[in-house]
């Protein structure tokens, strides 16, 4: 048999494949086994009239038995037998003669030999145009394929690889039962491509919005329907590249979020599937449509204590494309919530960045208009950030007293910010952060060790002005005074 040798990487993960492949097929044959079946084809083909002397002795003691019933010509039994011994090689097709034993399928064209190697190459990763091999001295590259096939048809089709010592046999026969493996591949192999990116783009990214709250019934028309009838809601959409969702709804209502979320892209039905559960209902398989530019989703609720909808419609995160004329997006909440970071509307709504999936480098969304909105600066009032109001105790005792006497005066002037800024010698530091507002602005002075301490509540009038309101001051500066 004539040898192939590989000279090129993947031979021998060709021969990996062959020894897996060969399960697949009928059992290859040997060199000696495929050399030994040719050399008995072709007596029986060339002369059947051998067989005769085997079958005239054969049924010799029967003859003996019974003479007088034999009715047939030994002469034509004979032909008979020599020709049923002779059968299978006359109606052999020519075109499986270079086909290992026991294989019984069909024979190996040319288009077959140059689809197994378009397999291995794909399967390999390997460019054509890389591929080369010897057979008898001669190179054959991948367009030349065709010709290889002519040069081993009638050799029997034998590949001998020279593997270290190790020499193994690939014939058409296998290669014939890796074609028909591809072919009986299972479904994985032809699983169809993900859903598409422009797909995947229209749901993926950060989303903010309302949900209303509809056709409410039971305990659900007092607690829910009542105006407004909406709440704000975020939704954070991230999607792989093969269509994998990890989805978060962010919904605080009734002290309950949306729990167990899952979705499925539906390219088929253009939709993404929600399933999850709120309030204890589960819902499944809910369609969240999108459509120029609105994410909405409606999901029904039933209890024994009554039901409602949830209707959801989202824009994405920082988009100035909202109208009126968007569902349930009140004007209210597009002024006070455009430009926030996604991030701080989930902890506006009850959620940490431990609640929702965070985005890796390079998949942050994009969106095509963006806005940035100022956050706003904290509220110092007359003081400064920075101030710490610190004094000594003579200058804490002193302002205290100052002011305490102004305080006794009978109608007396308002005492204002800036006048026991000028007693205590500086600013005093925004003290109380909690009960801090528009309106009022605490503000205290202390001793660095902190034993002695004025804290004084003015409140905030529309002219600007800061005027004490109520004084609290320590123990060691209450019994200071004269």
């Amino acid at each position: 048999m004539k040898k192939l040798r590989w000279i090129i990487p993947v031979f021998f993960v060709l021969f990996m494949l062959w020894a897996c492949g060969g399960k697949q097929a009928a059992p290859a044959a040997s060199p000696a086994a495929t050399t030994a079946a040719a050399a008995t084809a072709a007596p029986t083909t060339a002369a059947p009239t051998t067989a005769a002397p085997k079958e005239t002795q054969a049924p010799a003691p029967a003859e003996t038995k019974a003479p007088e019933t034999e009715t047939e010509d030994p002469a034509d039994t004979e032909t008979e037998e020599a020709a049923d011994e002779a059968a299978p090689a006359e109606e052999e097709d020519p075109e499986d003669s270079f086909l290992g034993e026991g294989y019984d399928g069909e024979a190996l064209t040319k288009e077959g030999f140059i689809t197994f190697f378009d397999y291995l190459l794909t399967d390999n990763e390997m460019d054509p145009k890389d591929f080369f091999l010897t057979f008898e001295g001669k190179t054959y590259r991948y367009a030349d394929l065709g010709d290889l096939y002519d040069a081993m048809e009638p050799e029997g089709g034998g590949i001998v690889m020279l593997l270290g010592e190790l020499e193994e046999e690939l014939d058409f026969e296998i290669m014939a039962g890796y074609l028909a493996f591809f072919s009986d591949m299972p479904a994985w192999a032809d699983e169809p491509a993900g859903p598409s990116r422009e797909f995947i783009d229209r749901f993926y990214g950060d989303w903010h919005g309302v949900v209303q709250f509809r056709d409410c019934t039971g305990k659900y028309v007092n607690s829910l329907g009542a105006d407004p009838n909406w709440a704000t809601s975020i939704a954070r959409i991230y999607i792989d590249s093969d269509g994998y969702v990890v989805p978060f709804i962010g919904l605080h209502v009734e002290d309950t979020p949306i729990k167990d979320l899952e979705a499925v892209l539906d390219e088929e039905n253009d939709c993404l599937l929600l399933s999850g559960s709120w309030i204890s209902v589960p819902f499944e398989d809910i369609p969240m449509t999108e459509k120029n530019g609105t994410l909405h989703a409606e999901i029904p609720i039933s209890k024994e204590a009554g039901s409602v909808t949830l209707v959801f419609n989202f824009r994405h995160l920082n988009d100035i494309g909202w109208t009126n004329e968007d569902p349930a997006l009140p004007e209210d909440y597009i002024v006070h919530c455009q430009g926030w970071s996604f991030d701080r509307l989930a902890e506006a709504n009850g959620y940490s960045l431990s609640d929702y999936v965070q985005y890796s480098a390079g998949e942050e969304p994009e969106y095509p208009v963006q806005i940035v909105k100022e956050e706003p600066k904290e509220d110092f009032g007359k003081t400064t950030k920075d101030a710490d109001g610190v004094v000594t105790k003579e200058a804490l005792q002193k302002g205290y007293n100052a002011i305490m006497s102004e305080l006794d005066k009978s109608g007396h002037d308002p005492v204002h910010y800036e006048m026991a800024r000028d007693w205590f010698g500086k600013d005093g530091k925004k003290a109380s952060a909690s009960q801090w507002h528009e309106g009022r602005h605490i503000y205290e002075w202390q001793t660095a060790d902190g034993k002695d301490w004025v804290n004084i509540r003015f409140t905030v009038y529309t002219d600007g002005s800061e005027r004490l309101d109520t004084i609290n001051q320590s123990e060691g500066i209450l019994n200071g005074r004269k």
